[in-house]
C-alpha cells in the first residue's frame, strides 16, 4: 500500500479507487485535555463505501506525518503538506472526499482543493463535516469544489458516488449542495437515521491507529494503553444557541443499543489491544436506562478498559446508582459542561441545566471517587461585568464540592448557530481572517476577538483569571493549600511520564507544554501562503457570505435568532431548521438575478 491504506470490494472486478482524505489538522498552543484524535466520521465514511462494494483509499495527512509542521492564520497545520497530499491520490481515482469537521481548517482545505485541481482537474471533489453543512454554499463558491454532503454522510456519500458514476443528475440525490451552471442546488437533506445499529462500524484498518497513540493524538485524557475513540449515540435533544448541533443532526438524540457498542468495544480490544475509549458523542448520558444497562453489559464482559467523555456531559441521568457503575467500569475522565454560574445565561443560551440538579449529581459522582472537571465559556455577546461576576460563587461552590479541574474557553461564533446569525445580521461579524483566527484563541488566555456588547478583549483575559483563581483558591480551608500543592504536583508529573495520567490537570500541562515548542517551532517553518496570498484569498470572503445571507433569508431557508435577546428563551429553532432542511432552493453564484 506504501504510504496509504486501502480497501478491496471482495468478489468485484478493480474499479477506481474512492480516495478520501483527512486534510492537515490545525493546531495552536493549548491548556486543555483535547487534541487532535483519529477521523471518526472519515473512518465511518469509509465502512460505509466498503459495505456498498466500492474500493476506498485514505489518504490521512496527520496520521501519515504527524510531525510535519506548516505555520498557519495562527498556530501550525500538522500533516502532509498540500503537494504530498496531491501525489498520494490514485492514479485512477475519480472522486475525492475530503472531511472538513471544523471551521479553522476551511482555509488550509481551500488551499488543498486548489492543489488538487490544478493537478488533476477532472477529479470530482466533494466534502462533508460539520463546517460544510453550516456553509454548503459559502464553501461552494469560495473553493472549487464540486459538492457538498448535508448532514449525516453516510447513506448520501454511496447515492452521490452512485450517481457520478452512472451520470444520473444529482438533483436526484438527497442532502446535496451542488454547482449547476451559473447557480448553486441545494436539495432537502435526507431523514436522520434510526437504524443506527445497522451503520457498518469504522473502516480502521485504513488508518494508522497506532501511530496516533504514539504521538498522543488520542483526543482526551492521556492513557499509556493503546486508544480508540468510539460513538455510542448520535446527536443532541437540546437547542443551544451557540452550538452547531441541531443544524448538524437536527435535534434529535438516537442511541444504539448499549449491547451493540460493548461488542464493538469488545472487538477493537482483540483487533487492536485496544484499552482505553474516549467517547465522542455530543451528548452520551441523557438515558438512565441507557447508561445504566452499557455499564451492565461492561461489566459482565471483565474487560479491563477504561473510558471517557472528553467533550462533557450533563447532569440529569447521573446520580448515586450510575456514578457507583461509572467508577466501577473504569470510567476515568468526567467533565460536566454548565457553560455558566448565571442562571440567566444559562436561559438565554438556551443551556437546560439546572444548578441545584448539577450540584447533586457532582456530589454523586465525587462520592464514587470520579475525577471530576467542569467546563466554563464567557465572551457570549450578551455577557457583562454582572452576569460574568455570577460565575464566581458558583465556582466557588463546585471547587468546595470537590470538583478537580477547571477549564475556562471564551466564545466561539461557530456558523450554523443561532448566535453565529445573529453576529451576523447586526453586523458585529465579519468573515475575514481575524474570524478564522478567533477560533483558534478559545483555550488561550487572550481572546483575539471580543463579540460582547460592552466587554474587551483585555476585560474578558482578566475574568478569566478571576475565575481560574476563585476556584483553585476555594478549597475548603482545610485542604486548600494541600488540595493546591497536590494538584500542581500531579500536573507537574504529568510532563515527565509516559505512564496514565490521573486527571485532566497533569494531561492539560502536557499538552501546554508540547503545543508551545511546536508553536515556537512552527514559527520557523515556511508559512502556509504569503501574506499576499492570504489577503487575496480572504479578500472576498465577506461579501460572499453576506450575498448568500441575503437570497437563503429571502427565501426562508436561512438560520434566524429572536429579534429580541430574552425572547430566545422561548425560542424554538425546530421549525426553521424543518422548513431549510426540506427545501430544494437555488443561489446564483454571484447574486445574479
Amino acid at each position: 500500500m506504501g504510504a496509504h491504506r486501502q480497501g478491496t470490494a471482495r468478489g468485484r472486478v478493480q474499479s477506481p479507487p474512492i480516495c478520501l482524505i483527512r486534510p492537515p489538522a490545525v493546531e495552536t498552543f493549548r491548556f486543555a485535555t483535547t487534541s487532535i484524535t483519529l477521523p471518526l466520521g472519515l473512518a465511518y465514511v469509509a465502512a460505509a463505501l466498503e459495505e456498498s462494494g466500492r474500493r476506498v483509499q485514505v489518504v490521512d495527512a496527520v496520521g501519515e506525518q504527524p510531525t510535519t509542521y506548516t505555520r498557519y492564520i495562527k498556530g501550525f497545520l500538522v500533516g502532509l503538506p498540500v503537494e504530498a497530499i496531491v501525489q498520494r491520490v490514485p492514479e485512477h481515482a475519480e472522486i475525492v472526499g475530503i472531511s472538513v469537521i471544523f471551521t479553522h481548517e476551511w482555509p488550509a482545505v481551500v488551499q488543498l482543493i486548489e492543489g488538487l485541481k490544478a493537478a488533476r482537474p477532472e477529479l470530482f471533489v466533494v466534502l462533508g463535516g460539520e463546517h460544510v453543512t453550516a456553509m454548503p454554499s459559502f464553501c461552494l463558491r469560495t473553493s472549487q469544489a464540486d459538492a457538498v454532503v448535508l448532514g449525516e454522510g453516510e447513506e448520501t456519500v454511496v447515492a452521490l458516488v452512485d450517481a457520478v458514476k452512472n451520470e444520473r443528475p444529482l438533483a436526484q440525490v438527497d442532502g446535496l449542495a451542488f454547482r449547476d451552471g451559473t447557480r448553486l442546488v441545494v436539495t432537502p437533506r435526507r431523514q436522520r437515521r434510526r437504524d443506527v445499529d445497522a451503520i457498518p462500524t469504522p473502516a480502521w484498518h485504513l488508518f494508522d491507529v497506532a501511530n496516533y497513540n504514539k504521538h498522543r493524538f488520542v483526543g482526551g485524557m492521556w492513557s499509556a494503553r493503546r486508544t480508540m475513540p468510539i460513538l455510542a449515540t448520535r446527536g443532541c435533544p437540546y437547542q443551544c444557541t451557540y452550538c452547531a448541533a441541531p443544524n448538524m443532526w437536527t435535534p434529535q438524540w438516537i442511541a444504539r443499543d448499549p449491547v451493540k457498542v460493548v461488542d464493538e468495544i469488545e472487538s477493537y480490544v482483540r483487533r487492536y489491544g485496544a484499552r482505553n475509549f474516549p467517547f465522542q458523542d455530543l451528548t452520551a448520558i441523557i438515558k438512565k436506562s441507557w447508561i445504566l444497562a452499557f455499564c451492565r453489559e461492561l461489566l459482565a464482559r471483565r474487560l479491563d478498559i477504561t473510558w471517557q467523555l472528553p467533550t462533557g456531559t450533563r447532569s440529569e441521568a447521573i446520580d448515586a446508582e450510575v456514578a457507583v457503575l461509572l467508577k466501577a467500569t473504569g470510567m476515568i475522565s468526567l467533565a460536566y459542561a454548565p457553560e455558566s454560574g448565571s442562571e440567566e445565561t444559562r436561559r438565554l443560551i438556551k443551556k437546560q441545566m439546572r444548578t441545584d440538579r448539577l450540584l447533586s449529581s457532582i456530589e454523586a459522582a465525587i462520592e464514587s471517587d470520579l475525577n471530576v472537571a467542569i467546563f466554563m465559556v464567557i465572551g457570549f455577546p450578551h455577557d457583562d461585568p454582572e452576569s460574568l461576576a455570577e460565575n464566581l460563587p458558583f465556582l466557588e461552590d463546585l471547587a468546595s464540592a470537590g470538583v478537580t479541574d477547571c477549564s475556562v474557553g471564551f466564545y466561539m461564533a461557530l456558523p450554523g448557530t443561532e448566535l453565529f446569525s445573529d453576529l451576523i445580521d447586526r453586523g458585529r461579524l465579519r468573515i475575514d481572517r481575524a474570524y478564522f483566527r478567533h477560533i483558534l484563541s478559545s483555550l488561550q488566555l487572550v481572546p483575539s476577538q471580543s463579540y460582547c456588547d460592552s466587554l474587551s478583549r483585555t476585560e474578558l483575559a482578566l475574568w478569566k483569571l478571576r475565575m481560574f483563581a476563585r476556584f483553585y483558591r476555594s478549597r475548603p480551608r482545610s485542604r486548600r493549600l494541600a488540595g493546591v500543592l497536590a494538584s500542581l504536583r500531579s500536573g507537574i508529573s504529568g510532563l515527565f511520564s509516559d505512564g496514565a495520567h490521573a486527571s485532566k490537570l497533569q494531561t492539560a500541562l502536557r499538552n501546554a507544554a508540547d503545543s508551545a515548542l511546536v508553536t515556537l517551532e512552527a514559527r520557523f517553518r515556511p508559512n502556509w501562503l504569503s501574506r499576499v496570498e492570504e489577503e487575496r484569498m480572504f479578500r472576498d470572503w465577506d461579501a460572499i457570505y453576506r450575498d448568500i445571507r441575503t437570497q437563503t433569508l429571502a427565501q426562508g431557508v436561512a438560520l434566524t435568532a429572536a429579534p429580541k435577546l430574552h425572547g430566545r428563551r422561548r425560542s424554538n429553532v425546530v421549525p426553521l431548521l424543518r422548513k431549510a432542511h426540506s427545501t430544494r432552493y437555488t443561489l446564483q453564484l454571484h447574486g445574479e438575478s
